[in-house]
């Protein structure tokens, strides 16, 4: 169950210049969001729901680390099958770009996750997750991927974490 969870977190991506409410906070979607090709590419392989087009943004030897869930995945095939098990669980997940921003080949991207657990925790209620992502790019490719994201957030959403007391 935590590895398919850190799944579904894990996808990063989309490219919907618009504007995204989070927990009732408007998040403001620049024109400008992705500034990497490389990062806007993966942004849009995430929001088509295909592992193939996942893991063709990717080095053969890339490293992509989901802080939060505690798991890495080394190489493109894993990366891919990553993005199958996310697929899965939550297909209907969208991902926008708040802001992103690189420079010689490394750089950095705010994203929200919006989606349904259907397999997370079976409960098919919706969610909305603040990110980010810190990345390396080498040769028109993303050789490095590490995210961060509140887990805590998402099961609270869910139902599976009490709401905190105000």
């Amino acid at each position: 169950m935590k590895v398919i969870f850190g799944l579904v977190i894990s996808v990063v991506v989309g490219m919907t210049l618009t504007c995204g409410e989070v927990q009732g906070s408007s998040i403001h979607v620049s024109s400008h969001a992705a500034r990497s090709n490389e990062i806007a590419n993966l942004f849009v392989a995430w929001n088509s729901h295909d592992p193939d087009k996942v893991a063709a943004s990717f080095t053969e030897d890339a490293v992509y680390e989901d802080v939060a869930e505690g798991h890495i995945n080394h190489g493109r095939k894993e990366v891919r099958n990553w993005a199958e098990g996310a697929f899965a669980v939550v297909g209907d997940f969208q991902y926008k770009v708040v802001s992103s921003s690189s420079h010689n080949g490394q750089g950095v991207a705010e994203w929200v996750l919006i989606g349904t657990d259907k397999g997370l925790f079976k409960t098919d209620k919706k969610f909305t997750v603040r990110g980010v992502s810190v990345f390396e790019v080498r040769r028109g490719k993303i050789s490095r991927y590490t995210e961060f994201y509140d887990v805590a957030t998402i099961m609270r959403q869910v139902g599976v974490l009490p709401t905190p007391k105000e």
